[in-house]
């Protein structure tokens, strides 16, 4: 999936973005963006990018945060991105551009929405991520700070869809998965959203 993602030409990589982006707009999650939180990361590796989505949210008056890896758990914290700021100059840990240390970072309770990159998803909302564990343990912790209402959000291609996703206990799935040709929520959020 790595190699595929990575593989995709420039031009077609921007136009499968601003599809998806469109679809992660639309989502009633986003509704009424002013005053809550979103998190989102720096696409690398040929990865979806949400910049044009955090950017869309951070203009209606939504307060935007990228991750930043930390040596003492969790080891993946958000941090408030200034607006027109720039992101860190020298690349941080495994190669990417990062939030200043100094901005303000945000409990993971108070994030309302977390865009989440992966190698793969399954419509269940299973996710393969880089094997880490960091997302998994920040979003464990949001989800259970903030009384299950973060909505979790993966972000991928389409071809990045795989009919069973590998997850163990501590993988964290997300509530739906945006595509640049559809959005899948799993059986759990749908249920969840009928029942409330």
């Amino acid at each position: 999936m790595g190699a595929r993602r990575a593989a995709l030409p420039a031009l077609e990589r921007t136009e499968r973005a601003a599809a998806a982006t469109a679809r992660l707009l639309a989502l009633p999650e986003l509704a009424n963006v002013a005053g809550r939180t979103i998190a989102g990361y720096v696409a690398v590796q040929g990865e979806l990018d949400p910049a044009a989505a955090l950017e869309h949210a951070g203009a209606r008056g939504c307060k935007v945060a990228l991750p930043r890896v930390s040596r003492e758990a969790p080891r993946l914290r958000f941090h408030e991105v200034t607006p027109g700021a720039a992101l860190s100059a020298s690349p941080g840990s495994f190669g990417l551009l990062e939030p200043d240390a100094a901005w303000p970072e945000l409990a993971m309770g108070d994030l309302d929405v977390v865009i989440v990159p992966g190698v793969a998803f399954d419509a269940e909302g299973r996710r393969l991520g880089f094997g880490g564990g960091y997302y998994d343990g920040a979003l464990a912790i949001a989800r259970a700070r903030a009384n299950g209402r973060t909505a979790l959000i993966g972000i991928a291609y389409d071809f990045q869809i795989v009919d069973d996703c590998p997850a163990g206990e501590g993988d964290v799935p997300v509530d739906l998965v945006v595509t640049d040709a559809r959005v899948l929520r799993r059986a759990a959020s749908r249920a969840a959203g009928e029942g409330g």
